[in-house]
């Protein structure tokens, strides 16, 4: 019996050391997580707590946000945007919105003269930083979701964001979370950055924005025609401080009109749909019975795609660019999941991982993050780039405790959790019950 005890002790010590080890493992991939309880604090604290904990993480943001930007626009477009655009976007937004942005440059280091490249940040850089996909460089990428009867852990929905990048844009990643009175808001992004492009509640409403034009927008930086820009990445941000659904986030982001052609993913625990934004009009809804073009097939029951362009048979887009017909064919013949072999966690990232069809890859070097949400229980999957764009193969790092006060917690992955702990108080009672015996 006395090597019972001890056995038992030995087993509890070596779960213990389990425990912390894999806390570790998914330490070492976590981004940073600036975590705000905005109850009580007005827009512009909310700002002024957003920049002082961007500013503690990354001491040098100014001029990494400066380069970053100088790696884009040269100095003439940049002043060209700051005289005739850049106004008329900022004065769209709320007033809220504008209170939170005089926070963050205030807990900031900003200059006034906007010089790109000279390591400094003005306040209308700052502005532009946060309003680039309304500017003509909105992200790219691949989405996918599955639900209902085809999935074996309820709704999932993943999104590759493919955005151009440097190593200072890279090393500036961060999850921003808002914690509200009666919501969450989790924008995975940018440190100091309050606009979305991709982000859940914590009703369990996903939301993702996509550029879907006939051709990359990386080859020029410019608004198709100006006097029509909108703040459309806000318009994602509103929808997920007020819906808490994709039928009510439908609703009201269809009535928006974009410059552009562009798509939003929306999912809930219930649901999953996709907008298709022709240029200047309003929305056309997709879901996975939708009927569309002859050359994009789709027959995959409760699972979706989306890809850098429209597919209803309705719409003038017709995919003419290669790279997104090869990821749509590529999609369908994956995302191929059914009552008798539904998807998990695991088949979904294998999928936002393919990297067959070189140059038309679903994750390839312009793959910014790579994400996996599950709205039933708010789990985000998440990989970001790193600072050296290391091809490698992408790993997922859980991050199950966003929507609590603890966001630097323990990041265990729920589903495995709750075993552990199961087995550890298990052991314990073993040991108490051998050591009073003996």
């Amino acid at each position: 019996m006395k090597r019972l005890r001890w056995f038992s002790l030995f087993g509890l010590i070596l779960l213990i050391s389990y425990v912390n080890n894999m806390a570790l493992a998914y330490g070492d991939n976590s981004l940073p997580v600036i975590s705000i309880d905005a109850a009580e604090l007005s827009p512009r604290a909310i700002g002024l707590e957003l920049g002082r904990q961007s500013k503690t993480l990354f001491p040098d943001i100014e001029r990494q946000y400066d380069t970053y930007l100088a790696s884009l626009l040269r100095q003439r477009r940049f002043d060209d945007l700051l005289q005739h655009s850049l106004p008329k976007l900022v004065q769209q937004l709320s007033e809220s919105y504008q209170e939170e942005w005089q926070g963050v440059v205030d807990s900031w280091s900003i200059v006034h003269n906007s010089v790109l490249g000279d390591g400094h940040l003005s306040i209308d850089e700052y502005q532009l930083l946060n309003l680039l996909p309304d500017f003509g460089l909105p992200p790219g990428g691949t989405g996918i979701g599955v639900f209902g009867e085809v999935s074996a852990i309820g709704t999932v929905v993943g999104r590759n964001l493919d955005w151009h990048s440097n190593p200072e844009l890279r090393a500036l990643q961060a999850i921003t979370v808002y914690h509200h009175k009666d919501r969450t808001i989790v924008n995975p992004g940018f440190a100091g950055i309050t606009s979305v492009v991709n982000g859940f509640n914590s009703h369990g409403l996903f939301l993702a924005y996509f550029d879907a034009e006939a051709y990359s927008p990386y080859q020029q930086f410019s608004p198709h025609s100006s006097h029509h820009l909108s703040t459309n990445v806000f318009m994602l941000r509103q929808a997920l401080e007020n819906h808490q659904s994709v039928h009510q986030a439908s609703a009201y982001l269809s009535e928006q009109v974009y410059d552009a052609d562009r798509s939003v993913l929306l999912a809930d625990k219930r649901e999953i749909k996709v907008l298709e934004f022709p240029s200047l009009d309003s929305a056309e809804v997709r879901d996975w019975s939708s009927p569309t073009q002859t050359a994009r097939p789709w027959q995959r029951p409760q699972q979706i795609a989306v890809v850098g362009c429209h597919v209803l048979t309705e719409l003038k887009n017709h995919c003419p660019d290669v790279k997104n017909s090869v990821r749509w064919r590529r999609l369908h013949e994956l995302l191929d999941f059914s009552e008798t072999e539904p998807a998990d966690v695991a088949a979904m990232g294998n999928i936002l991982s393919d990297t067959a069809n070189r140059g038309f890859e679903i994750f390839n070097r312009d793959t910014l993050q790579s994400m996996l949400y599950l709205p039933g229980n708010n789990s985000l999957y998440l990989y970001a780039a790193p600072v050296t764009n290391d091809l490698s193969a992408p790993v997922y790092t859980p991050y199950p405790t966003l929507l609590s006060d603890r966001a630097s917690a323990l990041a265990v992955d729920t589903d495995v959790s709750w075993l552990i702990w199961v087995v550890l108080i298990f052991l314990l009672g073993v040991v108490l019950w051998v050591v009073r015996k003996h």
